[in-house]
């Protein structure tokens, strides 16, 4: 664990290397690129949406992708993912074609990834990437595209010739790409992510249910992981909620996951002499068919959490050093269990600088029952 005045002087030079690299490249920008252009929009026959990260941001990019194709039903919208994420969009009307940036891939590759890109002469390319990262500014600036959008931030904006200024505060993912839409004039008054299943999954999803005896049964998922430690609430707390479900309810259980999520299922079922039903999914195609047949999912706040809500999933999470303002999840069907009094609370850390992890450890299962039979009267 590093020590916190390593952490402060790793910030300090963070700080210094993203001022001094935005003030170079904004020199670089004035001296050889035009900017403050807006794009004209009757004249867009293709355009390029770049969303290269994580499941979650995916999922809540939809609302974005559906306002460019309101606004404009006949252009060609073409949406660069990254392997993990690309899977979100298949079955989507919104989207017209998906290609894959994998960042792992060896220079000659890319390099060809590139050169494909820019054959296709895109008329507009989007990057709703909110944060200080070039890569993404950098993939808009080599896609070639006559007009490309995004955010300023230290510099990313020298490779958009219409930059939106830095976003201050604590935007709502959601709002950060439909805002920067707003921008060159696409409206959106539909924030709610989407998810769509084909014929095929859902019988899929059906059999799956009658193997497991769960046919006509309600079900409450339980997906315990999430990509930092510090978002994720305690194996022990899943494990005696897991027993209060099962004590003051008819509702059955299933514990749902990914290989990388495998450690904490196995945490949570070692403590139980009763066997609960498991579901690790390599295919997160299958994972969210699952997820459609349940009536709640109890997670923690990842991307399981936006993608349950763009399958119109109700769901109870569990939030403690994540941004609330930016990562709730969308929508009046959800509840979020947080120690909003804490002093330490939306850190927005992967370690814990108390080291007590109180902002998990402190929701006691029996809050988190209470909004289960809530919710399982509602429904």
């Amino acid at each position: 664990m590093p020590h916190v005045s390593e952490i402060s002087a790793k910030s300090i030079f963070k700080a210094i290397y993203l001022n001094a690299r935005g003030f170079a490249l904004k020199t670089l920008g004035l001296l050889l690129f035009q900017r403050n252009i807006i794009p004209l929009l009757r004249n867009i026959g293709s355009i390029l949406f770049i969303r290269v990260d994580r499941v979650g941001d995916m999922a809540l990019s939809t609302p974005a992708l559906r306002a460019i194709k309101v606004a404009f039903p006949k252009v060609q919208l073409t949406v660069m993912a990254s392997p993990a994420n690309a899977p979100i969009l298949k079955n989507n009307p919104d989207v017209d074609e998906v290609i894959i940036y994998d960042r792992s891939a060896g220079l000659l590759e890319k390099m060809k990834f590139i050169n494909g890109l820019r054959s296709r002469h895109f008329d507009l390319a989007i990057d709703p990437y909110t944060d200080y990262e070039l890569k993404t500014a950098w993939l808009a600036g080599m896609s070639g595209a006559a007009d490309r959008i995004g955010y300023a931030a230290f510099g990313r904006e020298i490779f958009f010739n219409c930059p939106s200024p830095k976003i201050e505060g604590n935007k709502h993912f959601v709002d950060g790409a439909l805002d920067l839409l707003k921008g060159i004039g696409i409206p959106s008054e539909n924030r709610n992510p989407a998810i769509y299943l084909g014929a095929d999954e859902q019988a899929w999803a059906c059999q799956w249910l009658q193997e497991n005896g769960f046919l006509g049964k309600k079900i409450v998922a339980i997906h315990p992981g999430a990509y930092y430690e510090t978002q994720r609430w305690l194996p022990e707390h899943y494990a005696e909620l897991i027993r209060l479900i099962r004590r003051q309810t008819l509702l059955e259980v299933v514990l749902l996951g990914g290989s990388s999520d495998a450690i904490v299922v196995e945490d949570i079922l070692v403590r139980f002499n009763n066997p609960v039903c498991v579901s690790i999914q390599e295919d997160i195609r299958k994972f969210f068919a699952i997820l459609s047949q349940c009536q709640l999912l109890v997670c923690n706040n990842s991307g399981p959490l936006h993608c349950a809500g763009a399958l119109k999933i109700p769901t109870i999470s569990f939030m403690g050093p994540t941004v609330k303002e930016q990562w709730m999840p969308v929508g009046d069907i959800h509840r979020i269990l947080r120690l909003d009094d804490l002093p330490c609370i939306g850190c927005n850390r992967g370690w814990c600088k108390i080291k007590t992890h109180d902002c998990m450890r402190l929701i006691r299962p029996e809050r988190a029952i209470n909004l289960v039979l809530e919710q399982n009267r509602i429904s």
